[in-house]
Formats: C-alpha cells, sequence, structure tokens
C-alpha cells in the first residue's frame, strides 16, 4: 500500500464522502423531500441528513478528525443541524482520536460510542476471477427496482427505501451488479469510479442465500471493472458487531483488502 497511514486515512474518507455526495445528486427530488434528505459541509467533514429514515445509517458524519480537525464549537454545530431535524446520529471518530478531547465533546452533546465500522484499501493486484454457484452479472436501469430492493433486503431495510437508491443505476461514474438464482436476485454491490480511485459499497446479500459466495464474486467482479477502467486504488468499509464474525472483512481480506483505521461510532441518545 502507497502513502502513510494518514494518507491512506484520508483517501478513505474522501471517497466515501465523493460517493454519498453523488448518491444525493442521483436522487429524484420527491424522493429526497419525502426522506427530508440534505447535506452539510463542516469545513471537510461531510454531514448526510435523512430524518424519513429514522436511521443513522442514513444520519451520519464523515471526515471529522480525518478530513476536519474537530473543535469544540464544530461539533455543537453538528449536533445542532441533526436537533433541528429532530433526527438521531451518527458521528465515525478515528480510534487514535479516542484519546483526545473530541469523545468528551461529543458526550457532552448526548453521543455514546456504539459498535465500529472498519475501513479498507485495496491497490491495483489483479483480481481473482469470480467463483460462486450463482449467476453474476453488471446491471443496468432496466434493473434499478430490482437491485434497489435487493439491497434494501439485504441490509434489512424496509423496501419503502428502494427508491434512495434507485437513482444511482446507470449514472454516470457509476457500476452496479447483481447476483441471481435463477430468476431471483439475491445480492448486490456497486463501484463508483473517480479517475484512478474508487470506492467500493452497497454490498447486500439475502440472508438464506449467505456463505454462497456472492459477496466475493460481485466483488471481485467490481475489482475487475475498476482495473480495467484505469483505477490504482480501492477504498470501502464494512460493519462491525461486537461478538459476531465478519465475513465480510475476512472476503475482503482474502482478496488483498487490508485495513486502514477504525471508526468508533458515536451515536446520539437522545430522541
Amino acid at each position: 500500500m502507497n502513502g502513510t497511514p494518514r494518507a491512506r486515512a484520508r483517501e478513505t474518507d474522501a471517497n466515501e464522502i465523493a460517493a454519498l455526495r453523488d448518491w444525493l445528486a442521483a436522487l429524484d427530488p420527491g424522493v429526497a423531500a419525502e426522506f427530508g434528505v440534505r447535506a452539510e459541509s463542516f469545513g471537510d467533514a461531510f454531514a448526510v441528513l435523512a430524518p424519513g429514515t429514522e436511521t443513522v445509517f442514513f444520519n451520519r458524519v464523515v471526515g471529522l478528525s480525518v478530513l476536519q480537525r474537530p473543535s469544540r464549537t464544530l461539533v455543537r454545530d453538528i449536533a445542532d443541524f441533526f436537533r433541528g431535524a429532530d433526527a438521531r446520529f451518527m458521528v465515525h471518530v478515528p480510534e487514535e482520536a479516542a484519546r483526545t478531547e473530541l469523545p468528551d465533546w461529543l458526550g457532552e452533546e448526548g453521543l455514546e460510542p456504539q459498535g465500529e465500522w472498519i475501513t479498507l484499501r485495496r491497490c491495483a493486484d489483479p483480481a481473482p476471477p469470480p467463483s460462486t454457484d450463482l449467476r453474476v452479472e453488471s446491471v443496468g436501469p432496466s434493473q434499478a427496482t430490482h437491485f434497489a430492493e435487493t439491497l434494501c433486503t439485504g441490509y434489512g431495510m424496509p423496501d419503502e427505501w428502494a427508491p434512495l437508491y434507485e437513482g444511482l443505476v446507470g449514472r454516470p461514474g457509476w457500476r452496479h451488479y447483481m447476483a441471481w438464482d435463477g430468476a431471483l436476485p439475491v445480492a448486490t454491490a456497486s463501484i463508483f469510479l473517480q479517475g484512478a480511485r474508487a470506492w467500493c459499497g452497497n454490498s447486500g446479500t439475502l440472508r438464506r442465500y449467505r456463505h454462497r459466495g456472492a459477496h466475493t464474486a460481485l466483488s471481485r467482479l467490481r475489482l475487475k471493472d475498476g482495473l480495467d477502467a484505469g483505477c490504482a486504488s480501492f477504498t470501502g468499509e464494512t460493519w462491525q458487531r461486537p461478538g459476531l464474525p465478519n465475513q465480510s472483512l475476512r472476503n475482503h481480506t482474502r482478496d488483498g483488502w487490508q485495513e486502514v483505521y477504525r471508526r468508533l461510532n458515536y451515536v446520539s441518545t437522545d430522541e
């Protein structure tokens, strides 16, 4: 892996923010209004807000302490932004920042640590070929609804949230993939291409189809497409649930991904 740990951390957060910005740009205005979606920059940190979803996954801050130096005033401004919409929210905090004043400032605003995410990066080594008994392929706009509904189900989200993802399918810079069992869509993945860099995400698999190689096969397919497009590095994130095995992390590590840093998730406790 090239660059310093700090540079790699900045790359991962910058890539994710770029993907989030483009996701916002792809939203149908009616869908954005229905869920109350909007965003705000706090220096180089980025906050996305969607109070209609009532989940911190769509109400969170990326880049604080990694791209933007925090301050007590900035933390208060972030909290006010979400509270103005009556939304619970999450702030990603790198482990190294746990030894600074930032956790105390977040605590004063009613946030507590709840779990962590792991950020990952991969260089441009060739990707192994996909291997699964399921059919895997790239998909276009005609499959937007199938893609979005399958992703939501894989993430444990209601189908009513599918319109939040439909606008990405067919959008320039994005490529999307699905695994199928016959005519049944069972898994999803995406890649957002940004010149020599790419963000990988939207990897969801239906529960009863896990452990059949769909996640790895789709990940390898999008890596191949990214390499063919000239990408030199790939970044992404995975969720770490306390006490549970992380199959996604194992799959990525086996295919050459390396951990960049761990995010402690500080979540607001007030409704």
